[in-house]
């Protein structure tokens, strides 16, 4: 990558940061989410005893606020009429370095939106005292360096949501049609990955093969990851919740497909556009003889 694409990513990067800090929604999302995970750590009780118990309570709503947060995020940052982007054109930046600029503060915000939860283990670091028996055998099992490990991997279950469901403003024309296809983009993410393993098991595909099927879905991706890397260490070895090296492939290989998609439709979608209107033309014209 030349210094000429790099400057232009860095323009619309500062751009986009910038339309980011004077919008108060994502701020207040971030006080919603931190809200969130106050009141299921009272309820849970984790945060009394330690990183791992605190990472056990936090782990469903994760996979539900995560993905929310970065479909809220994406979902409307490519969405542009035909005169937005064509005045997006006459500017000396190339498609793939405006979808990159936008994706890399997109990226940008969405860390810090997830600040909530490094307060939370800063938290429980301060408070939590070790009352229960996993400790007895297993020492130092609960070290902050796991806490730290499943915010890397939260940081890294948003980024395929985030990147997909900027596909979506790319295609969508309206904000009512972005707003539903980010739905579609977060239901089938959240639950139809999951449902699809599931269905995988009964249509006799092997149970040895399970740990790498998890993987695909970003969130039995994420789930896999934290059980064999933060919650795991308390169990016994080798439990192969998931394939660690198909997990984070999953979710990084998920994170380009968006991105590239992105850069297609917004490259070639007003080319293809314009091809379906010549053909129907045609066919109207045909059709009226």
């Amino acid at each position: 990558m030349t210094g000429s694409h790099l400057r232009s990513i860095g323009a619309v990067l500062r751009r986009e940061i910038a339309t980011i800090r004077r919008t108060p929604g994502y701020w207040i999302a971030s006080l919603g989410l931190l809200a969130v995970l106050v009141g299921v750590l009272a309820v849970g009780g984790g945060d009394e005893t330690g990183f791992v118990p605190a990472i056990v309570d936090l782990l469903l709503p994760t996979e539900l606020l995560v993905p929310t947060m970065a479909v809220v995020l994406g979902h409307r940052a490519l969405l542009t009429d035909a005169e937005e982007l064509a005045v997006i054109r006459t500017y000396p930046v190339s498609m793939v370095d405006y979808v990159c600029g936008v994706a890399a503060a997109r990226v940008v915000a969405f860390v810090g939106m997830l600040v909530p939860f490094a307060l939370i283990g800063g938290y429980v670091w301060l408070t939590a005292s070790p009352d229960t028996t996993i400790y007895a055998t297993h020492t130092g099992v609960d070290s902050p360096l796991l806490f730290v490990r499943f915010l890397a991997f939260v940081v890294l279950l948003g980024l395929p949501y985030l990147s997909v469901s900027m596909v979506v403003g790319a295609v969508a024309s309206s904000r009512r049609g972005a707003l539903a296809l980010a739905a579609l983009v977060l239901v089938g993410g959240v639950l139809g990955g999951d449902l699809a393993v599931v269905g995988s098991l009964g249509g006799g595909a092997g149970v040895e093969s399970l740990p790498a099927r998890v993987a695909i879905p970003p969130n039995g991706a994420f789930r896999g990851l934290v059980f064999e890397h933060v919650i795991g260490v308390a169990l016994p070895p080798d439990d192969g919740f998931v394939s660690s090296a198909a997990a984070v492939g999953s979710l990084l290989g998920w994170t380009a497909i968006g991105v590239g998609a992105s850069i297609a439709v917004l490259a070639f979608g007003g080319a293809v556009t314009d091809r379906l209107e010549r053909v129907r033309g045609r066919v109207n014209s045909i059709r009226s003889r």
